[in-house]
């Protein structure tokens, strides 16, 4: 049986930036898209390219290896390199074969907390709690609103980490973010009414927005959040009284509201009877924190935050700042769900605080943003990302017009990647912007990352490689 023949292919590297053997598999990348090489063309051994552009043998290996994992090339054993078919790319992969095979899914879907470096501080701080002298005190039946010793060390982690001064009275605690958001609507709300939030909202909101039996009123936003003149008239047409909002970091959009957007949101709360469940979450990682809605308007204003992010998701620790006349209302509500917080993971909480090593925590996590963020940057189109802060753990990039947003995440699922379109965060029908949000901190390794975005960059940069379906 005849081989077929290999060109002479040389990569051109003039003007590539990045490891070399990156730039290589670029130049394959462009040349495939170009029609300068066809699907088949048996490319140069690896001894063989390495010797034209005197480069390590390894440095083309690795190169080859790259492009290969981009799907835009194959090997066969005894027969050489082959050009794939990019055709070819859509076929689902298997358990057997392709990327999930190597390495399994690369989940870039979760906006979870990078936590591994943190181990030693947990188990240092879970040592303490034990030797703790009221530790059975602490887990004994509580009030509803917490142990006020814990619900001070969250008075101090405000004041740090949010900017936010409050008295310990006016806190309540909750099972995570979710518990706290879920009883701050729960005391403000009554089944069958509006719920106004941004276009694109956290997806949460939603299901508890169907579990309490509330409608969501998406309200329209600009490049610094949500507009004032809209939630008034928004509220007024749908006879809103509550409204649930992300001012810092927003999840999808990262938009951070500035100041005067942020005093012109609760005049208005203030001027036609709206109550603001302000998400801060994310606060944490704006250092220094700009003044939350709870500082600007706290009689109109229910803080609901947790350390699921800035600390640990399973310590389970959220929190709700209210004003004083709404506090019966929450304690009733927790009553009538939990009875009581579950306090160890909240005791747990309390002494990161109290011995600093949350704020060590905070620091490093937002150290790890800064790295992440740096290396997504480095790898994905800036130009695109130029509007997605670089301080919280997520991207959000908007597509070319040419690269719908629900195939590019279908054919990143193909080739092992899970990112979230923005079909996941609108809160009602309409125009839904051509975008993706990918998260950077829920995968370990960085080089998992780096893969993951690899991926991506050529999914969206040479649609050819991704098929016609992305055109």
């Amino acid at each position: 049986m005849n081989q077929p023949a290999t060109i002479a292919w040389r990569p051109a590297l003039e003007g590539r930036s990045g490891p070399l053997y990156r730039a290589i598999a670029t130049a394959l990348s462009d040349d495939i898209a170009a029609g300068r090489l066809a699907p088949g063309t048996r490319l140069p051994t690896h001894r063989d390219l390495a010797w034209e552009l005197k480069v390590t043998v390894g440095t083309i290996t690795r190169a080859y290896q790259e492009a290969e994992r981009l799907g835009l090339i194959g090997g066969e054993v005894g027969r050489g390199t082959f050009v794939r078919d990019p055709r070819r790319l859509l076929e689902p992969v298997s358990e057997q074969g392709g990327l999930l095979a190597l390495g399994g899914l690369i989940d870039l879907s979760v906006n979870a907390s990078a936590l591994w470096n943190d181990g030693a501080a947990l188990t240092s701080a879970t040592m303490a709690v034990a030797q703790q002298p009221d530790l059975l005190d602490l887990m004994s039946y509580q009030t509803p609103m917490g142990h006020p010793r814990l619900r001070a060390s969250i008075a101090s982690w405000l004041a740090e980490s949010a900017g936010l001064e409050c008295s310990h009275d006016q806190i309540l605690l909750a099972t995570g973010g979710q518990g706290a958001m879920h009883a701050a609507l729960a005391a403000v709300t009554h089944p069958g009414d509006a719920l106004l939030v941004e276009q694109l909202t956290y997806p949460g909101i939603r299901s508890l927005a169907l579990h309490l039996g509330l409608r969501l009123i998406p309200v329209a936003m600009d490049g610094d959040g949500l507009l004032p003149d809209a939630v008034e008239q928004a509220a007024r047409n749908h006879g809103a009284h509550v409204l649930y909002c992300m001012p810092t970091l927003q999840n999808p959009t990262t938009i951070t509201m500035p100041l005067e957007r942020r005093r012109a949101l609760v005049d208005v709360a203030r001027r036609i009877g709206l109550m603001l469940v302000e998400d801060d979450v994310y606060g944490f990682l704006k250092s220094p924190p700009l003044p939350t809605l709870a500082s600007l308007g706290p009689d109109v204003t229910l803080h609901v935050s947790s350390v699921s992010k800035s600390l640990f998701p399973g310590l389970r620790t959220g929190y709700v700042v209210a004003p004083r006349p709404l506090l019966d209302r929450l304690a009733t509500v927790l009553r009538a769900t939990v009875l009581t917080p579950a306090h160890l993971g909240m005791v747990v909480t309390a002494e990161l605080i109290d011995s600093g090593e949350a704020s060590r925590i905070a620091a490093r996590r937002r150290q790890q943003v800064a790295n992440r963020q740096h290396l997504a940057r480095a790898i994905l189109d800036g130009d695109r990302l130029a509007y997605s802060d670089p301080d919280v753990t997520h991207l959000w990039l908007p597509l070319p017009d040419h690269i719908r947003r629900e195939d590019l995440v279908r054919v990143a699922l193909e080739r092992g990647v899970k990112i979230t379109p923005a079909d996941a965060f609108a809160a009602g029908r309409g125009e839904i912007a051509n975008a993706v949000r990918i998260c950077l901190l829920g995968v370990e390794q960085e080089s998992t990352l780096e893969k993951g975005l690899d991926i991506l960059s050529t999914l969206i940069e040479h649609p050819v490689a991704s098929s016609a379906a992305l055109v």
